[in-house]
């Protein structure tokens, strides 16, 4: 049988990116953002997320987490790549990251996305229904600097209450635009959401502690960003 919105959504369970050399890495896909460079459409630009991780010393015989600890994520593309570093010590947690960047920063960076079948949610009835199967994903359409912007990701949190048909997803990270720097670039950060509608969504910039030095306002919260918001299950 064939749903009337069946869809192909990322399937982020079999999703990652990795790199090649001499010592190869591989994560978790966490999140995927496309944007059109210069309203071409031929033009995508593609970057990934991986899931957070605490940073080690890579084959050591001893001493294997980084000191002073901090949280160690990738996002980017074959062209580019940001290596996010959080800490998370209480004396280091004011302290402004370390970040990479680079054009490329990471040799033979790929990532490799994977879609499975699904179906959109358009209701609260079909939110109630696939909820305990549990494999909600969402897509999140808007604007940055008046560019079109999408953003692909699992749904890591639901919430439903059955008495007043309402629901809410929180959610994270996923990699959002900044600000636009030169040459048409932005700025990324990982961040978290909240959304209980399917046209508006609160932000939380800058994961896990907004000290990246970006100028963000109200604590690095914004509330009820307009957007399109597609779930999927």
């Amino acid at each position: 049988m064939l749903y009337r919105n069946q869809v192909d959504p990322v399937d982020f369970n079999s999703s990652n990116l990795y790199w090649g050399g001499t010592s190869q890495g591989i994560f978790k896909l966490v999140s995927l953002l496309n944007y059109q460079k210069k309203d071409d459409d031929r033009n995508l630009e593609t970057l990934g997320l991986s899931q957070p991780v605490m940073a080690g010393n890579m084959y050591a015989a001893k001493d294997l987490l980084k000191q002073p600890p901090y949280l160690f994520q990738v996002a980017g593309s074959a062209k580019e790549q940001i290596i996010f570093r959080s800490y998370v010590s209480d004396s280091f947690k004011n302290k402004k990251t370390d970040d990479s960047y680079g054009k490329p920063l990471i040799k033979d960076f790929n990532i490799k996305i994977i879609r499975r079948k699904g179906i959109s949610i358009l209701t609260f009835e079909e939110i109630n229904a696939n909820f305990i199967k549990n494999k909600f994903s969402a897509k999140i359409i808007t604007k940055v600097d008046k560019e079109t912007i999408s953003i692909e990701f699992p749904v890591n949190h639901i919430n439903i209450k059955s008495e007043s048909k309402e629901w809410q997803v929180e959610t994270g990270p996923i990699l959002f635009p900044i600000s636009k720097k030169k040459e048409s670039l932005f700025n990324y950060a990982p961040c978290f959401i909240h959304f209980n509608n399917f046209k508006t969504m609160d932000i939380f910039f800058d994961y896990p502690f907004s000290n990246r030095g970006f100028s963000l306002r109200n604590k690095g919260i914004l509330p009820k960003v307009p957007c399109e918001i597609k779930l999927f299950a």
